[in-house]
């Protein structure tokens, strides 16, 4: 029985869909604070499990959700609260994780800071991953994509894709998979952990004669600034733009919303 000032209080429980930056680092402030008994954590893939797992004993689910399985999850596990950590691009999840809260939970939508300024010299915009890569094959150069592997397949459109495209993605068999179906050959696929600096996307644009750089604007967390300054040393940008203007919370203030839902429960009265 937990107790605070005589009363009995109901144990709650958050969930965090993570698989980003401030998904580890809701983690990080887990682990710090000893919430790990009240707090589900879930993510798409394989890769984002073992990033979360090596932070410590934490409550780790795996595997791409609809509506309807995050609906029953979230009534299972007895959440109150769900923090929706996902990738800004991600708008399809953050609709599905909305809509299965209704009439169950609490949702609260993590926002990642934009870095973008908007179309400067050596900056190309575009809606989507489609007309990033339908720009691509007009500019005729050999291209770094940086945008994952998600949609890497849209660059299969451009000639001589195989060639004219390098693809940087997360370190896992399955964004290799990936780049190879979409027709990359081995030796242009990187497969790394970022963000990276400025002089590393610089190293390597150079390593592999790349002219042009495929981004999203991914604010801090994802290194966007120091992809879109290469534009300033030659190169052309292109910059996906994000799918819609969100609104939503911090990651401080996330983790004041954990702390007030699940910090409230004290140590047991023996």
């Amino acid at each position: 029985m937990f107790k605070s000032c005589g009363k009995e209080m109901e144990k709650k429980r958050a969930a965090v869909f993570a698989g980003t930056t401030e998904g580890r680092r809701l983690a990080e402030f887990v682990i710090e604070n000893g919430y790990e008994d009240g707090v589900d954590f879930l993510v798409a893939t394989e890769y984002g499990s073992e990033i979360l797992r090596d932070e410590g004993n934490l409550s780790v689910f795996t595997g791409r959700l609809d509506e309807g399985d995050m609906k029953r999850f979230l009534k299972e596990r007895g959440i109150s609260v769900a923090i929706d950590a996902t990738h800004p691009y991600a708008a399809v999840v953050s609709e599905n994780i909305s809509k299965a809260c209704e009439g169950s939970c609490e949702y609260l939508r993590v926002v990642r800071e934009s870095d973008y300024r908007g179309e400067e010299s050596g900056i190309i915009e575009a809606k989507d991953v489609r007309e990033a890569a339908e720009k691509v094959d007009a500019l005729g150069l050999k291209t770094l994509v940086t945008t994952g592997s998600k949609e890497i397949g849209e660059f299969s459109r451009v000639k001589n894709a195989g060639d004219m495209i390098v693809a940087r993605v997360l370190p896992s068999v399955r964004s290799v998979e990936s780049c190879l179906k979409a027709g990359i050959s081995q030796a242009n696929i990187i497969a790394m952990q970022g963000p990276f600096t400025l002089e590393m996307n610089v190293a390597t644009m150079r390593q592999y004669g790349c002219r042009v750089l495929v981004t999203k604007d991914t604010g801090k967390p994802g290194g966007f600034s120091d992809k879109a300054e290469c534009a300033a040393l030659g190169y052309k940008v292109i910059v996906i733009r994000r799918p819609a203007e969100e609104t939503g919370v911090t990651v401080e203030e996330a983790e004041e919303r954990i702390a007030k839902e699940i910090g409230q429960i004290l140590s047991p009265v023996y």
